[in-house]
């Protein structure tokens, strides 16, 4: 492109010179119409240049307006890769620092909603899966963050005590992505511990079914002091063996209910770990 700019003002220049030089003899009209029309097309050659020349710029700009989105691209890229890298690859220079990035990580991508029934029970045991996927021990607990209980039906929390070393354990609490350090709050030290999500599913069972068991239990009781309350003012013997007969069939399902309530207090004593 420079060549042809050199080229057309080469041109204009020879033009320019012999036109001088026929200032005191004159020029043949046939020569001056050679070099007018000479001329016209190095200013059509000189035009053409500078718009090449203006494309090109444009072009080169365009070029280096791609090049920089590019860039911005793979920036973002290594990026969201760096930020994926920090959310899964949970590291630290402690198993503390582990059990906390983890527990952090866990908080910031779930949602605590006792509307879906996606409670602390089950958080915790998405906790523990995740640290046993990481090598680290655990254990879910249950018990009450607020109160030092001493029977596990008292419980209304669960939560995870996680193993770092050195005999030390250090608790998760899974709803809120935070660890609590034992000086923080001695009561998640406290409790009931399983080794696995399938005792605590086991263990949750049993307890929305003694629950249960307590209310008609309850209901029982009440219609047993009722019959007997008929029966001793019963207006006659008849009226008396009536109630009589009613009340005793009432306490035999009574205690027949307390029995199965004894039974399943056993079984959920015996899946946790008190300590």
């Amino acid at each position: 492109m420079k060549k042809k700019v050199l080229l057309a003002l080469i041109t204009v220049a020879l033009l320019f010179s012999l036109t001088l030089a026929g200032c005191g003899g004159g020029i043949p009209q046939a020569d001056y119409d050679s070099i007018q029309a000479q001329l016209a097309e190095a200013q059509s050659k000189l035009t053409q240049a500078l718009a090449d020349l203006a494309q090109a710029k444009d072009g080169k700009a365009a070029a280096e307006a791609g090049l920089q989105d590019a860039l911005d691209g793979i920036a973002d890229l290594e990026k969201q890769i760096a930020d994926l890298k920090a959310l899964y690859e949970f590291e630290g220079d402690t198993l503390a620092e582990i059990v906390a990035r983890i527990a952090r990580n866990y908080h910031e991508t779930h949602f605590y909603s006792k509307t879906d029934m996606f409670i602390c029970s089950d958080m915790a045991s998405e906790i523990w899966n995740m640290l046993k996927a990481r090598g680290i021990t655990s254990a879910i607990v249950i018990g009450n963050k607020d109160t030092r209980i001493t029977d596990i039906l008292q419980s209304n929390h669960a939560w995870v005590l996680a193993d770092i070393g050195n005999g030390e354990k250090l608790a998760v609490e899974t709803t809120a992505g935070t660890v609590i350090p034992r000086s923080q709050n001695a009561n998640y030290y406290h409790g009931w511990s399983f080794t696995s999500p399938t005792d605590l599913k086991s263990n949750n069972d049993l307890i929305k079914e003694y629950n249960l068991r307590v209310g008609f239990r309850n209901l029982l009781a009440e219609e047993v002091n009722n019959a007997l309350i008929l029966h001793n003012n019963s207006s006659n013997q008849a009226e008396a063996d009536k109630y009589l007969t009613l009340y005793n069939k009432l306490k035999e399902l009574k205690d027949a209910h307390e029995e199965i309530l004894v039974q399943l207090k056993s079984q959920i004593d015996g899946l946790a770990a008190q300590f």
